[in-house]
């Protein structure tokens, strides 16, 4: 019995897939997407984790400490934890799925200049999210043009960890979707005038905007929490423009957001950077974005 006990358990050692890790599910979509299943692929951050004061969890330490390999994204809490994991699984290569991304710089977004976000003297202490955005905005995923880079930059990793495997039509079938959900936001953006504001809380969507044409508002700035005039500055804003909306995120406290929509008279939805299905996601922003300018 002893024996038969040994041998499934050897068996099923043999049998285990092997691991790579990622930071955000994003990631996870598209390393299963392209690998179809040769790994057990796991990401760090979940939808309504903070990803930018994120802790992993020792269930999380102990899978990369296992992985084959780690595919970085350029987040917050890899410039401390990355140098960690590779330290404790020398054996695993780590793969920045971000080379090649230009990342938008914070002191460089109008919005910031023209709504007056240049002073946090006034400090919230119950909502300061204690994060910094030194980096720029690191929500690169956000974008279509940067998804075919990372996806791409997967791609290349993948073929490095198993150069024997057939990763080539598989990939082709990743960036076929990502253009036609290119097409499926243009159609569903389709209207809107050029630069249509729109209001979040915590600056997430500005690649998006870019892409489209649109202009993210941030209620929050350079991760500061926005003091009592930055608030009513940005209420201002929604007033006169008549902006329908404010979309929190999941991950932050909404009570600002609910003040400045309660101030303003706009509706406060939500929107996670680190929602999947990825596609869907930014395709149901679009199309409620769309769905409140049209009324």
């Amino acid at each position: 019995m002893k024996f038969l006990i040994s041998l499934l358990m050897f068996a099923g050692v043999m049998m285990a897939k092997p691991i790579i890790a990622v930071s955000i599910p994003m990631q996870k979509e598209f390393v299963e997407k392209i690998a179809k299943g040769e790994y057990e692929v796991i990401a760090l951050v979940k939808p309504g984790v903070n990803p930018h004061d994120f802790e992993p969890k020792f269930s999380d330490v102990k899978s990369v400490n296992q992985a084959k390999a780690y595919f970085s994204i350029g987040i917050e809490f890899e410039e401390q934890w990355l140098k960690r994991f590779a330290n404790q699984n020398k054996a695993m290569k780590i793969y920045p799925s971000n080379v090649g991304v230009e990342v938008i710089n914070f002191g460089n977004m109008e919005e910031h200049d023209e709504h007056g976000h240049d002073g946090h003297d006034d400090h919230n202490e119950e909502e300061d999210s204690h994060h910094s955005h030194e980096n720029g905005d690191t929500h690169i995923w956000l974008s279509l043009s940067n998804a075919k880079i990372i996806a791409g930059n997967i791609y290349e990793g993948l073929k490095t960890i198993n150069p024997k495997g057939n990763y080539e039509s598989n990939y082709q079938a990743l960036i076929r979707d990502i253009e036609n959900l290119d097409r499926q936001l243009k159609e569903a953006l389709r209207g809107l005038p050029k630069n249509q504001k729109f209001v979040v809380f915590h600056p997430m969507l500005g690649y998006f905007a870019r892409d489209y044409g649109l202009e993210e508002v941030s209620i929050e700035v350079e991760g500061k929490t926005p003091t009592i005039k930055d608030m009513m500055e940005v209420v201002e804003v929604i007033k006169k423009e008549n902006l329908k909306i404010i979309f929190a995120q999941p991950e932050f406290s909404t009570k600002t957001a609910e003040f400045i929509a309660k101030e303003s008279g706009a509706k406060l939805g939500y929107f996670s950077p680190l929602e999947i299905p990825w596609g869907k996601n930014l395709l149901d922003f679009a199309k409620k974005l769309k769905e409140l300018y049209e009324k």
